[in-house]
């Protein structure tokens, strides 16, 4: 299994989120190409957006609805440090 994410931040200008892991990497997730889609029309909106947060499961979730599993945003993410 991959590592889970023990702090996210939500850039709502760029609809970007930065999540560290617990192995210590930082990676940075484009929600961009999703905002138009399904569940994720939810967080267009820059406030919704940056209502973020870490689930029980260690992926990201935000209060309007949509998630991200942990294995999602490890493995689609760009690594940055």
């Amino acid at each position: 299994m991959l590592p889970r994410v023990v702090h996210v931040d939500a850039d709502a200008s760029s609809r970007t989120i930065l999540a560290v892991f617990e192995n210590g990497e930082r990676r940075r997730f484009d929600v961009s190409p999703l905002l138009d889609e399904g569940v994720f029309r939810l967080i267009a909106d820059p406030s919704a957006f940056s209502d973020v947060a870490i689930d029980e499961m260690g992926g990201v979730e935000w209060k309007a609805g949509p998630d991200l599993s942990r294995d999602t945003v490890y493995l689609r993410c760009e690594v940055i440090g």
